[in-house]
């Protein structure tokens, strides 16, 4: 769906703010896709998480976790061994929500070619002043669009990102021998493995809520009729012991409430017909999963959590660590 320009490499690596997760994916003797995944904590601080600022504080740690993790289970034989280990690896790398900002750009017409496309986004958001372009890196995928509920023919979903930024994790992966070619975002690959998983953005027909939670961030996607009509992205911290912000667990599940009900009702003054009735969630902890049945009680929905059985719906489970911090590198091999 975004509109890379080279093919989907064949790994990931997912770089969060608590732990690393790799994915990867191989085809056996007969065809068949084979894949695996597994994951790395960090220490507490490696990463800072921030659109504009600079987040990777021990690269050392993240180098070595990631080199661990992207270590082949089986080797080459011996005759293509040498030739590969001088070839950077091809491998799409995957950041948090917060280390970029989202925007939605409604356009009436859109140019064919990529290039001509960015350069339209890129000047749109800039004219509406709706974020900084100074220095950054702008990346979009294009979403269907109802002219009657949006004025325009067209739906932009646009991931801006500072070089100085996404320079860091680059340098990461590129100092352990891995070459990011795509650079995606952790709600987006869910996203859109979820879409895939569902058969297509045409199954989208109703008012619903799209959340993700991981990361010590809240993203959320609200949905009129199956189009996009409203997106909010903030730091919210981590419910739990390792928290990053809100450290009482009860106080981090509130606000998250909070925020699913303040999206509802920010796509509502727009759209008053808006009737969100199910909320899909993602990203959730162990420790977390009281908030489905608190957020289906207060905003009186219902409430889907995605895990690996929804988002690998057709699609054999890997091998190895089948964990909420592994779901997104995942996602990112579709």
């Amino acid at each position: 769906m975004w509109e890379w320009a080279h093919p989907r490499p064949h790994s990931c690596v997912k770089i969060g703010s608590r732990d690393v997760a790799w994915a990867e994916v191989h085809r056996d003797w007969r065809g068949r896709a084979r894949y695996r995944s597994a994951v790395a904590s960090l220490p507490d601080g490696a990463i800072r998480l921030s659109p504009l600022e600079p987040n990777i504080v021990s690269p050392q740690h993240l180098r070595e976790a990631i080199r661990e993790l992207a270590t082949p289970v089986s080797q080459p034989s011996s005759g293509v061994r040498g030739f590969l280990a001088g070839l950077p690896r091809p491998v799409t790398l995957i950041v948090p929500d917060v280390a970029v900002r989202l925007a939605l750009v409604h356009l009436q017409d859109l140019p064919a070619r990529h290039e001509e496309r960015e350069a339209l986004v890129r000047w749109r958001l800039g004219q509406d002043q709706l974020l900084s372009m100074a220095g950054a890196r702008v990346f979009f995928q294009h979403l269907p669009a109802s002219e009657r509920l949006t004025g325009a023919k067209n739906t932009v979903l646009a991931v801006v990102a500072q070089e100085a930024v996404l320079e860091q994790y680059e340098s990461v992966c590129e100092a352990v021998g891995l070459l990011p070619q795509p650079v995606e975002v952790s709600s987006l690959a869910l996203f859109n493995r979820w879409v895939h998983a569902l058969g297509g953005l045409h199954r989208l027909v109703a008012d619903f809520l799209w959340v993700n939670v991981s990361d010590g961030g809240f993203t959320a996607l609200v949905f009129h009729k199956g189009h996009l009509i409203f997106l909010r992205t903030k730091l919210q911290g981590v419910g739990g012991n390792r928290s990053t912000g809100a450290t009482d667990q009860n106080t981090w599940i509130d606000r998250i409430i909070g925020e699913c009900a303040a999206s509802v009702y920010a796509g509502q003054e727009h759209h008053p017909a808006l009737a969100v009735a199910n909320i899909v969630i993602t990203g959730l902890e162990a420790e977390h999963h009281g908030l489905v049945d608190k957020l289906a009680k207060e905003l009186r929905v219902t409430v889907q959590e995605l895990g690996w059985d929804e988002l690998c719906r057709g699609t054999e489970k890997p091998a190895g660590i089948q964990s909420v911090s592994a779901l997104p590198a995942m996602a990112g091999l579709v």
